[in-house]
């Protein structure tokens, strides 16, 4: 058996129109919402062990909150931000055997096109800072697909708060 995370970056700022979408930081919210929703994972025993982030800012400072609670080390990965929904499929297909429970960074609409993709309640919208919780009966990532995968559980801010 196989899981991983699927988590939507935390809520970003537009407080600076000129900054380029792979630019844009955090606001006051994603700050207080990314720190939260790390430890809840954390507390709630689902215990990651590989992050692979956007490399847009606000994936990536989102990434670091759960870098920090879990203590481990954040890989940048440009299909989370550019890729397609096949990209990332065949990413998680090549993902090491020695990774156990990994956890991607990225962002819509392709996070909720991915997550509908599987098995599981239908998401309409995957919100900031939204975890959606994977399980699959591969037992190789290479194996992993739509097929043998559903949507075991989702987190949302509002939702656990």
């Amino acid at each position: 058996m196989k899981q991983l995370l699927l988590v939507r970056h935390a809520k970003s700022s537009w407080k600076e129109p000129g900054l380029t979408d792979e630019l844009r930081p955090l606001n006051k919210r994603g700050k207080r919402d990314g720190p939260f929703m790390a430890k809840y994972i954390h507390d709630g025993g689902l215990i990651i062990d590989a992050l692979f982030s956007s490399p847009a800012k606000r994936a990536f400072s989102t990434s670091r909150f759960f870098a920090k609670e879990f203590g481990l080390e954040v890989s940048l990965e440009s299909d989370l931000y550019f890729g397609s929904e096949s990209d990332w499929l065949y990413m998680i297909n090549e993902l090491d055997e020695a990774v156990k429970f990994p956890a991607y960074f990225s962002h819509n609409p392709t996070i909720t096109y991915f997550a509908n993709s599987f098995e599981g309640e239908l998401i309409e919208n995957v919100p900031t800072c939204g975890i959606i919780h994977l399980v699959s009966l591969a037992d190789n990532w290479a194996d992993l697909d739509r097929n043998n995968t559903k949507i075991n559980n989702y987190y949302f801010p509002k939702l656990v708060k």
